[in-house]
């Protein structure tokens, strides 16, 4: 197994804005199996733990290459038909949103294979020479519109443009002619914020 920390395993810098308009600093950081978030603002309070319905959003400083990082706490309808509110990362805004959730997956590879991280950083390749274990942020993702109406995204290119209400020849076009990815999370991005550009055209 090839170990690596990874963001939600250790504590950022950043704010949490409670729900009542309150803002808290310090270090955070989160848990979004649990939908909570643990807030350390000195030596002296020890850890605040917040469940995501006790705030409205928090932002990180996820290093000088990752920049700052945005979490929405997000009522979603659960198989009860009860709202529940979970956490999501903004990663594109606009008339329609992209947000996403992170998890660690795991894969085997063998020999004369490549291990493909979908990552919002930085998505890449690793040649693999023997059998080995990797874990990798991945990402469950959603089109989320401005009546916070969500949409999951599919895997194939035909899923991701279905789950678009409209421009459905556009985007096809533009995703060829810009040669995107739909599993390359930052091309993902590109293409929501295309989508958004032409009602503005």
């Amino acid at each position: 197994m090839q170990a690596q920390e990874f963001p939600s395993q250790k504590f950022h810098r950043g704010q949490v804005t409670l729900t009542d308009g309150g803002v808290l600093s310090g270090q955070i950081k989160y848990d979004l199996n649990s939908e909570v978030i643990l807030l350390k603002q000195n030596d002296k309070n020890g850890i605040s733990t917040l469940n995501a319905s006790q705030f409205q959003s928090f932002v990180i400083s996820a290093g000088p290459n990752a920049g700052v990082r945005t979490f929405y706490s997000i009522p979603v309808l659960n198989e009860t038909g009860y709202r529940r509110p979970r956490i999501f990362e903004l990663i594109a805004q606009g008339k329609v949103s992209l947000i996403a959730r992170e998890f660690i997956a795991t894969r085997s590879s063998s020999a004369n294979r490549s291990i493909y991280r979908r990552s919002i950083y930085d998505p890449y390749y690793v040649p693999a020479t023997s059998l080995m274990t990797y874990q990798f942020l991945a990402y469950e993702l959603w089109l989320i519109d401005e009546n916070a109406e969500l949409t999951e995204l599919g895997n194939s290119r035909s899923d991701v443009i279905k789950a678009f209400d409209s421009h459905h020849s556009e985007l096809r076009k533009y995703i060829k002619k810009e040669k995107l990815k739909v599993e390359k999370l930052l091309d993902l991005k590109r293409l929501v914020d295309y989508y958004n550009s032409l009602d503005t055209l």
